[in-house]
Formats: structure tokens, C-alpha cells, sequence
């Protein structure tokens, strides 16, 4: 086990008791959310399990749907630490939320953190870009039961936090360059485009981080090479090249002490609008909680805000 993995696993492990407090908060706000856990969204992978939050199975108007992908550095992590996020967002809208899993490189971490980051969400093939292809699966699965949740397929969006903010990255630049969803074994698209996207304290660019030990051993890992910058899939590990301008809308989250995602929202912000794309650039700027993730610790009045712009910017984009 190396020295950086375990620093990060044990940040992750933090965060996730930090946010049980607001899970167990959000559930006695929300008695009325309904959960459906661990459902199978790809057969192409084990680990392909997602959690739906809603607070009506079928309600008389179609509604949106969000489709959350967990962080954890690439190499660790479990839907679960999203939870809380999910829980909020449907509970204080009628949003359908599904907070996906996804295959992770080989695990190795003692017992004392598989509750957040399960062995079974790990193996040597999960390596990039195999979850790229196996996420994309959870947009076949919402159109497939988009009838009996009644989703409006006009409005699903996809967000995600950290290296899961990465991850809805790539998925955003595969539906908006072909080429690169071929290259990336992720151009087996769905029958609609999403309306937008939430990108939480996410890097894009990781040429901006390549040189810092943590990075240094999420790459090796996730790439499945000792010098990952030498193969030839580094290149595509940079979402922000590969844009082109053919999405609808994204929500960019940051914070302004996020020491682990510096220059990168802003970068992303500045990409995006000079190809025409409605972006928004949300930043929270309070002391101390306006670190990495911070919208994370969902009982936070920090979290509470982002979160109720982040459901007022779902709720305009989909009235559009």
C-alpha cells in the first residue's frame, strides 16, 4: 500500500463519517424520499450498481433526471459517499436522482476502509477507460426505464465531484466529440443528448497536476502504467482538450480555498464559454468550508447554499 493512497483513502473515509451526520439530518428533513439501492445499470461490470433517490415513483408530470458520479481520487470510493448530496437534491425537488458505481483499479487498502470503498467496486480490468464506456450505460438504463420513472428524457443531467466531476467531464467531451468517445470505447450513445452538466471541484486538465505525488500515484493506478504520461491514453485523461462546443449547459462548482483543484474551474469556465456554451461558474468563498468538495458536507450552511443553486439551476434549465 503506498503512502499516498493511504492519505487519500483516509480523507475519503473522513469525509464520509463527516457527512452520515448530514445524511441522517437530510432523511428527518425528507421523510418522504424513497430509495431503490443498488440496481444494476451494466452488465459489463460488476461494479455497475446505482442508488435512486425520489420522492415519487411515478408522478403525474415527467420530471428530471440527474445522474451523480462519486469522486474518491480515481482509485477509491463507493456511491455512497454521495449520498447525502443525492438525498438533498430530491428531497427539496422533484428531481429522480441516480448516484452510480464504478469500476475501480485493483484495491489495496486494509479492512478498515472497506465501508467506504467496497473490494468489490475493484479489479485489474478496471482500468481506463473502462469505466468511461461502463458510465455511459447509465444513460441507456434511464432511457430504457424512463417510462416507468417517468423521466423527461428532454431534461436528464449529469454531475459529479472531484475525480467523479473528472469523469462527467470525459462523458461530456464523448458526447461532444465523436472522435474522442471512439477513442475512449464510449460511442455507443444513448437516444438524447443531456441538457447539462454539474461539474463539483473537479480537475480537467491534468497536465496542471501530473507532477504531485498524490496525482502522481492516482494516475499510475487508473491508467494501469508506471509512466502513464508516456501511453498513449494520457493524452485523453485531458477532457478540456477535446471540447468543441456542442453541449447545452454546465454548471461549474468551486471553491475558493480548493487548493486541490487550483486554476482548473476557472480554466474549464474560460474553455467553455469561448466555444459558446451557457456556462455558470458558482464559487463559495466563505472561510474555512470553501476547501475541496465542500458541498459535500451537506449540513454545512456552506453545502445548503450550493445546493439549493445547484436545484434552482436544474429546475431553470429544464423550464427551457
Amino acid at each position: 500500500m503506498s503512502l499516498e493512497t493511504a492519505i487519500l483513502s483516509f480523507i475519503y473515509s473522513s469525509s464520509y463519517h463527516l457527512q452520515r451526520k448530514g445524511l441522517i439530518a437530510a432523511r428527518a428533513n425528507y421523510p418522504d424520499v424513497q430509495d431503490e439501492l443498488d440496481i444494476v445499470y451494466s452488465d459489463l461490470c460488476s461494479a455497475c450498481t446505482a442508488d435512486l433517490h425520489y420522492r415519487e415513483k411515478r408522478p403525474a408530470q415527467k420530471r428530471p433526471c440527474l445522474i451523480n458520479i462519486h469522486g474518491g481520487g480515481i482509485i477509491v470510493g463507493d456511491k455512497s459517499n454521495s449520498t447525502t448530496y443525492c438525498y438533498m437534491i430530491a428531497g427539496c425537488s422533484d428531481i429522480l436522482v441516480m448516484n452510480i458505481n464504478y469500476g475501480l483499479p485493483p484495491k489495496d487498502l486494509p479492512n478498515l476502509f472497506h465501508e467506504v470503498d467496497p473490494p468489490q467496486n475493484h479489479a485489474a480490468e478496471y482500468v481506463f477507460p473502462q469505466q468511461v464506456g461502463t458510465s455511459m450505460d447509465a444513460f441507456h438504463w434511464v432511457q430504457d426505464h424512463a417510462e416507468e420513472y417517468a423521466i423527461d428524457l428532454d431534461n436528464v443531467f449529469l454531475s459529479g465531484d472531484s475525480s467523479g466531476a473528472h469523469l462527467a467531464a470525459i462523458l461530456m467531451a464523448c458526447f461532444d466529440n465523436e472522435t474522442y468517445a471512439r477513442a475512449l470505447h464510449a460511442d455507443r450513445k444513448p437516444g438524447f443528448y443531456p441538457k447539462g452538466y454539474i461539474l463539483n471541484c473537479g480537475q480537467y486538465n491534468m497536465n496542471l497536476v501530473r507532477y504531485m505525488p498524490l496525482n502522481r500515484v492516482q494516475m499510475i493506478k487508473w491508467i494501469g502504467n508506471k509512466k502513464p504520461y508516456q501511453t498513449p491514453q494520457w493524452t485523453y485523461h485531458n477532457p478540456i482538450k477535446f471540447l468543441q462546443g456542442n453541449i447545452q449547459n454546465v454548471l461549474i462548482v468551486k471553491g475558493r480555498f480548493d487548493i486541490d483543484t487550483a486554476f482548473q474551474s476557472t480554466s474549464m469556465n474560460k474553455k467553455l464559454k469561448s466555444l459558446g456554451v451557457n456556462v455558470d461558474l458558482y464559487e463559495e468563498t466563505a472561510f474555512p468550508n470553501s476547501g475541496h468538495d465542500f458541498q459535500m458536507v451537506a449540513d454545512s450552511p456552506e453545502a445548503k447554499r450550493c445546493l439549493t443553486y445547484t436545484v434552482e439551476w436544474i429546475n431553470k434549465i429544464s423550464s427551457e
